[in-house]
């Protein structure tokens, strides 16, 4: 009952905002026909006017409704508490630079475990920014 009531609840807030989209996506289809049809009236067609795709579909509301969704069920919450994700040591050599443990300022413990498990937020102080750096072997 309760996880029921919830998405209701999500779904009554996406409601406004995905139909304001769909009246955008509405009002500019109907600014391209009307378009269309003035420069078919006046058999006056200008160099590049092809013929352009819709806007409002089921495949684009359905994009729509689907980043509300993520959106309303993300985990980070502005003016909430950050979450606090394990992180792995990567051994040297695998990462490209130096790894964790080759830093001053981890905390004791953190790489306590026998994967080398820690948390993100082991990491952090109060007198710094925590800057996570993802890189890419792309």
């Amino acid at each position: 009952m309760g996880m029921a009531s919830e998405d209701l609840l999500v779904t009554l807030q996406i409601l406004p905002g995905f139909f304001s989209n769909c009246l955008f996506l509405a009002l500019y289809d109907s600014v391209v026909m009307v378009k269309r049809a003035v420069s078919l009236l006046s058999c006056s067609r200008p160099a590049g006017s092809g013929e352009r795709p819709r806007m409002l579909t089921s495949a684009g509301l359905r994009s729509i409704w689907n980043s509300f969704l993520l959106d309303a069920y993300k985990q980070v919450k502005l003016g909430c508490e950050a979450p606090n994700s394990k992180v792995v040591k990567v051994p040297d050599g695998l990462g490209g630079g130096s790894s964790l443990s080759d830093k001053t300022d981890v905390p004791p413990g953190a790489m306590a475990g026998t994967r080398d498990e820690c948390n993100l937020l082991d990491f952090e102080s109060s007198d710094r920014p925590l800057v996570v750096n993802f890189g890419s072997a792309t």
